[in-house]
């Protein structure tokens, strides 16, 4: 295309034709009105040419900012969809929270969150069940267990009966080969595990599924293996 100013040229250079004799000569009143005439048009076909170049270079000068605009807004609907996969996130945490404040006390111990429900008591499997429900399971505790069972005490004790003592279940069993003892991970307990005595001892040939043992006097509370059917306080965790 040729642009407005080659054009704008090329239209004064027919109006104006310049040549080597610039001599000057009469003009009569009809050539200068002619003159005139003509360059009244040429003046509205140069303005006309020139609008449409400034369109087309606008259009060219907006075309990489729209192309901005355009980038911004998928940057903008990415980010609205990790707001919304972020909120939605927060909404179920929000939902879980709610699920135990309500029933059970909540701390924290080795970089996990657990919840102790002190008024239901459930077999072992549907304590497990009961925690898978509200995105969590039962307690699989790391690191220190002594500080551990005595942490979740301090929310048993005062739910103890006045005699006996009270169990609260953890996710531990050895159902799948007696005598070996695995979290639900699957992950083995280990070996310094912290039962107490003679525990696990089987008793009965019944005993397969993990339990802290707590008395009410306070002065009694260890790692102990318990019937799966019994019904006891529960650890969840998240």
């Amino acid at each position: 295309m040729i642009s407005s100013l080659k054009v704008a040229l090329l239209i004064l250079g027919l109006l104006c034709p310049c040549s080597a004799d610039i001599t000057p000569r009469h003009v009569s009143n009809r050539e200068v009105n002619e003159l005139e005439e003509n360059l009244a048009v040429n003046q509205l076909a140069i303005l006309h040419l020139l609008n449409k170049d400034l369109s087309e270079s606008n259009y060219e000068r907006i075309s990489p900012m729209e192309s901005e605009i355009q980038e911004e807004l998928r940057d903008l609907r990415l980010r609205l969809r990790e707001v919304v996969e972020e909120f939605t996130t927060l909404t179920e945490d929000l939902i879980t929270l709610k699920n135990f404040v309500y029933v059970g006390k909540f701390f924290h111990h080795e970089g996990k969150d657990f919840y102790v429900n002190k008024e239901q008591k459930m077999s072992w499997t549907d304590s497990r069940q009961w925690c898978q429900d509200r995105g969590g399971d039962l307690a699989q505790p790391t690191g220190d267990l002594i500080t551990f069972k005595q942490q979740v005490h301090q929310f048993i004790l005062p739910y103890t009966v006045w005699v006996g003592h009270e169990g609260v279940w953890m996710g531990g069993s050895d159902i799948t080969s007696e005598g070996q003892w695995f979290w639900l991970s699957g992950t083995q307990l280990p070996n310094n595990f912290p039962w107490d005595g003679i525990q696990p001892d089987n008793t009965g040939g019944i005993e397969d599924c993990l339990e802290i043992f707590y008395k009410r006097d306070g002065t009694t509370d260890f790692y102990n293996d318990q019937v799966c059917t019994y019904r006891s306080y529960f650890v969840c965790e998240l």
